[in-house]
């Protein structure tokens, strides 16, 4: 789905730059591995890819790796994503970035750390670790995620810090030591944690290490030290050779887990993958309906999960503005709280009055 926007978009693209005479640059991972259709729309158009030389060459700037050294493009003053490492250690049979991002390099401690520093001093207040995956993190310099919170949590201000993305199989080798992570109250009690699929033959298939079994009792591990914890997930439809009987062992896990934000994706191919090779591909009109049975069940989940919060008071980190009007704050298990007041960049009390698909409306109680 994101390919055909982005495909879209740059033959738009393309077409101002033909009557402008500017030039259009496509960098990223799906240019990295398959360049085809991009070159279809327009044999001008400079690939990127991965590779920053030709971008900054294309622009005129000097190459910068990229790293937390390099300064943001910032569209929030009290948020900051910040990137701990390219790559990773797995080898997925659909994943593409893989064959685009390479193997593991992370980003030292120290730099990572001056970034979170640097931006404690201009205002920001939410800190997010991004990478392709957190859970493997520093593994290349004997290090670990829980290392990195350490460091980050050292830094005596208020702020919120989000763990992010971290494959389940990593987890169980440093677990006791990221749980009282979480003590920290500044450490969002959420924790993506991508199944991928429920059935253990389908996650054989796409190489993913560790069965459903390890991942619900992990689930479950974490759950009975911090109850609120709320996990997201993805969750991929249709990959080849998913049966029926697979799917349904899919949505019996999302049942009993019960994810707080679930992303789905039905599958595609990607060229130079292992799966885009495999057998009994699953037709595309059979991945929509399976995608749709999915969606409505998440979104039955969302809703039921969503209105146990009905009554409460929370802390929230107001930080953006609504969508539909209205600021966004989060509690400490990272749930988006919608209010009527600018208070950006605070920390509030709220009642939640009411709940919604994807967010719980709060009222301030106090200051």
């Amino acid at each position: 789905q994101t390919e055909t926007k982005m495909l879209k978009r740059t033959k738009e693209l393309n077409e101002i730059s033909q009557k402008n005479g500017s030039t259009v640059i496509v960098s990223g991972c799906l240019p990295a591995i398959s360049s085809a259709p991009i070159t279809t729309i327009s044999p001008s158009i400079i690939h990127a890819g991965t590779d920053l030389k030709p971008l900054a060459a294309a622009m005129g700037i000097e190459q910068q790796s990229f790293s937390p050294a390099l300064k943001q493009v910032r569209y929030n003053d009290f948020v900051s994503i910040i990137p701990i490492s390219q790559g990773c250690l797995s080898a997925c049979t659909f994943c593409g970035t893989k064959l685009a991002r390479g193997h593991l390099n992370s980003y030292s401690i120290e730099a990572i750390n001056e970034k979170v520093t640097t931006g404690l001093k201009a205002g920001t207040k939410e800190f997010w670790l991004a990478s392709q995956d957190n859970g493997c993190y520093g593994y290349d310099h004997k290090k670990n995620i829980v290392d990195l919170a350490h460091a980050i949590l050292q830094n005596p201000e208020q702020f919120r810090l989000r763990i992010g993305m971290a494959s389940p199989q990593y987890v169980q080798d440093y677990f006791f030591d990221l749980m009282k992570v979480f003590e920290d109250e500044r450490v969002y009690k959420f924790l993506h944690l991508p199944v991928q699929s429920g059935s253990n033959a389908v996650l054989r298939n796409m190489r993913r290490r560790y069965t459903i079994e390890y991942y619900t009792e992990l689930i479950d591990k974490i759950r009975s030290q911090y109850p609120d914890m709320v996990f997201s997930t993805d969750i991929i439809v249709g990959f080849p050779g998913e049966t029926e009987h697979d799917f349904q062992q899919t949505l019996d896990m999302l049942k009993t887990i019960k994810h707080g934000v679930v992303n789905i994706s039905r599958y595609g191919a990607r060229t130079g993958t292992v799966a885009a090779k495999m057998k009994n591909q699953i037709e595309g009109i059979e991945k929509k309906a399976r995608s749709r049975i999915t969606t409505e069940l998440c979104h039955t989940l969302f809703r039921e999960n969503n209105a146990r919060y009905v009554g409460k008071e929370e802390i929230i980190l107001v930080t953006e503005k609504g969508s539909k009007g209205g600021y966004v704050g989060r509690t400490s298990s990272y749930k988006p709280v919608v209010i009527d007041q600018d208070l950006r960049g605070q920390f509030v009390r709220v009642k939640i009055e009411d709940s919604f698909l994807h967010y719980l409306k709060g009222r301030i109680v106090s200051d």
